[in-house]
């Protein structure tokens, strides 16, 4: 099979920088960020935050290849500002959006259950006395006979599934 290996898609090799900085020469103040080991995920969100900024002109990113396992994101501004500044300000507004979301979904949770700390949230989460799906009424038809989970609803198979 002419796969690459998993790890390849995560793990940056030696010698190579997580951001690369190109400068375009065609563009008055562009500069293209060549982001290693990324895809939509993150580039689609940074775009769309650093397009939300006044003074960029242009922001846009590509994945030049699937098998090559970084981002091309291009952002040119106006005269007043510079990409980097436009990329540093976007991404430390994410990480803050991030942790807010974060810590009110948290915060939502030991609302829900005061007894949810740090070692007991994995118990607290998948349990029925939770408020969330832990909670959920499964006797209803739709997932068949109201049983203990180990029980596996009456199947005879051994099916484990590992991802």
């Amino acid at each position: 099979m002419n796969a690459p290996e998993r790890h390849e898609m995560f793990i940056i090799p030696d010698g190579v920088k997580a951001i690369e900085i190109v400068k375009d020469p065609k563009m008055v103040n562009c500069i293209q960020f060549n982001i290693q080991r990324e895809d939509h995920t993150l580039a689609n969100i940074l775009r769309y935050r650093i397009l939300q900024n006044p003074q960029v002109l242009f922001a846009a990113y590509r994945l030049p290849h699937p098998l090559e396992y970084f981002v091309e994101l291009k952002v040119q501004t106006t005269a007043r500002t510079t990409p980097i500044d436009v990329v540093r300000e976007a991404i430390e507004s994410l990480v803050l959006e991030y942790g807010n979301i974060r810590s009110a979904f948290d915060n939502e949770l030991f609302r829900m259950d005061p007894s949810v700390g740090d070692g007991a949230r994995g118990a607290a989460w998948m349990g029925p006395g939770y408020g969330g799906f832990g909670a959920m009424d499964t006797s209803t038809a739709e997932f068949g006979a109201a049983r203990d989970m180990g029980d596996r609803g009456g199947r005879g198979d051994d099916v484990d599934i590992d991802f």
